[in-house]
């Protein structure tokens, strides 16, 4: 059986997905998943290599014990696209940037908030780019909340 590969989607891929990947990758191995899943992280507008944030590898760090200072962002492609069994984006914004362009996919494109079934009065998650270790620090709990409800429907 090949490994379904799961793309957590964000703008820069620099805070939210990189966050996301990470979570998810420890999620994923404390429930003995890691041989059913594979995944990675992009950004719609990232510039290629760029390092994750200070406050988001400062916060993984930190409040996780996760070290994402080798992260490198990279552009969301079209390989990504095909090769992906489900595609998770931070915003509504983010899902219809890629249904424009790959309305084939939209069977496997689902913001997080919606895959986890949360209704709250903001379905995106908010990007805490330009913002402190407490605006980080909130954005990685609530990312992690959605995974372990992401988890439970994988």
């Amino acid at each position: 059986m090949s490994m379904k590969k799961i793309l957590f989607v964000c703008t820069g891929n620099t805070c939210r997905s990189p966050m996301t990947e990470a979570l998810f990758g420890r999620l994923i191995k404390e429930r003995g998943l890691d041989s059913e899943f594979t995944f990675k992280s992009a950004g719609v507008y990232a510039f290629e290599n760029d390092p994750a944030t200070g406050e988001a590898i400062e916060v993984m760090k930190e409040e996780y014990g996760i070290d994402i200072s080798s992260h490198r962002a990279a552009v969301l492609d079209h390989d990504d696209i095909m090769d992906a069994w489900l595609i998770l984006v931070m915003t509504r914004r983010h899902r219809q940037m890629i249904l424009d362009i790959y309305p084939q996919a939209a069977d496997k494109v689902y913001t997080l908030k919606d895959f986890a079934e949360v209704n709250d009065n903001n379905p995106d998650v908010c990007d805490p780019f330009g913002m402190d270790y407490n605006v980080y620090k909130r954005c990685a709990g609530e990312i992690e909340e959605l995974i372990i409800k992401i988890m439970d429907k994988l």
